[in-house]
């Protein structure tokens, strides 16, 4: 597989090949997640998203992977954002919950 330079993807590997040499599944592997350092507390407003996020505090939008390895507790990025439950409640924004923003990601 090929991927862009900088991808968060680049480094992974894939999973190794059976006895014949004959790839097991075409695929990768789990992308390690990196532990970055929190350095500031943000509240949650209306309308925000984790790209929109990024891009105010890294000037990348892309970057809102970063924030999401840095919040573990939500296992999907959105939870971050939005309540899941109770369902009647599903897709409320969580406004005034405290997201953890890390240091802007070092260049590979």
């Amino acid at each position: 597989m090929t991927f862009f330079k900088g991808s968060w993807y680049e480094n992974v590997p894939l999973f190794d090949p059976d006895d014949s040499g004959k790839p097991v599944f075409k695929g990768l592997r789990a992308r390690p997640l990196g532990k970055p350092e929190p350095v500031l507390e943000h509240s949650v407003a209306l309308k925000e998203r984790l790209d929109s996020l990024a891009n105010h505090y890294y000037a990348e939008p892309r970057d809102w992977r970063r924030i999401a390895e840095t919040n573990p507790d939500a296992i999907f990025a959105e939870d971050l954002l939005w309540e899941t439950a109770p369902v009647d409640e599903n897709g409320r924004e969580r406004t005034g919950n405290v997201v953890l923003i890390p240091r802007r990601r070092e260049t590979r």
